[in-house]
């Protein structure tokens, strides 16, 4: 008997510069080497029915990332799943956890970003963070067809906090995210340097959770 099961991960250090399609090949080939007892499509070109909850842009790293497998025999528990995975897995990758799927990828709503700018300009740092905080955030945002379109990020922000400390901005904002509709948290950054603004000296985003559209925890 099938058994679904959703699987946490996360995804740091060197791991970010590992594209989503390639990431899909690795997570394929590391459920084989891991001995996983994973369900394949049947028909003439059989694969690993494996899925990603929402895919991860590249450059980003994540705290929270999902994907979800078929478990063909009910004797492999899911502590054997994230055991095998984690015997396995490459530097900057942690499998923390395997379970039932609780809720439909549909049900992906929002996800939180944290994002951290480095500089020695203090009047740099206090005028991101002014920007940050405002209502009018203008870039381009190019769509998947390669239409370009002009988007205010601001308007799409369900939450944001900022704080500088030791030269150190970090924004945490929570932003659409799923099939509906998906904002990169780096259009906040593009949008600032579009008035003039030179790049900070260090940028890193990472993903710390994903919601529903309730802001629960998707899981």
């Amino acid at each position: 008997m099938l058994r679904n099961v959703r699987i946490t991960y996360s995804k740091q250090g060197r791991m970010k510069f590992i594209s989503h399609l390639d990431m899909n090949r690795y997570m394929t080939r590391l459920v084989k080497i891991s001995k996983i007892p994973a369900w394949h499509t049947e028909g003439f070109n059989k694969h690993l029915y494996l899925t990603f909850a929402l895919p991860l842009s590249l450059g980003i790293t994540a705290d929270y990332d999902i994907i979800d497998l078929k478990i063909t025999d009910d004797g492999f528990s899911d502590e054997m799943i994230v055991d095998a995975l984690n015997k396995n897995a490459s530097e900057g990758l942690e499998f923390l956890s395997a379970g039932p799927i609780v809720m439909k990828t549909a049900e992906l709503c929002y996800a939180l970003y944290e994002l951290t700018i480095k500089d020695n300009d203090a009047e740099y740092l206090n005028a991101f963070k002014e920007f940050s905080s405002g209502k009018v955030m203008i870039t381009e945002k190019k769509g998947k067809k390669g239409k370009v379109t002009l988007l205010n990020v601001a308007e799409k922000i369900k939450k944001i906090d900022c704080n500088i400390k030791d030269n150190e901005l970090k924004i945490s904002v929570v932003l659409p995210a799923g099939n509906t509709e998906n904002i990169n948290p780096t259009l906040i950054l593009n949008a600032f340097k579009e008035l003039g603004n030179r790049e900070p000296e260090v940028f890193t985003v990472n993903r710390k959770m994903l919601y529903n559209a309730s802001l629960e925890e998707f899981k």
